[in-house]
């Protein structure tokens, strides 16, 4: 069908359902003392940052980069020490389906 004269096509046309579904990552909420993050369920979903942090040892930038800039700032104001970290890690882990961080 062609567009009548004068009136301009959309550009921005919404995805069909079933696309959006398709591109839609799961997440889960990781519960943590007094707190509730939502992370991608699927560590494939993860940036290769993230990946390559824990490769490399980083576990800190690694939960930076699985939180999120404002998760993790939300967690910076509790003044969390290293081990604390460690502790939400294995949190996350529990949560995607692993028995902790090293397993």
């Amino acid at each position: 069908m062609a567009i009548p004269a004068g009136v301009k096509a959309p550009t921005d046309r919404k995805k069909p359902a079933a696309q959006v579904d398709a591109e839609a990552v799961e997440t889960v909420e990781v519960v943590w003392r007094d707190h509730t993050f939502t992370i991608d369920a699927d560590p494939d979903d993860w940036p290769v940052e993230v990946m390559l942090a824990f490769e490399e040892g980083k576990a800190a930038v690694g939960v930076r980069g699985i939180l999120g800039a404002k998760q993790w700032a939300d967690l910076m104001k509790t003044k969390p020490r290293s081990r604390d970290l460690g502790d939400l890690f294995d949190a996350v882990a529990k949560a995607i389906g692993f028995e902790g961080a090293g397993e």
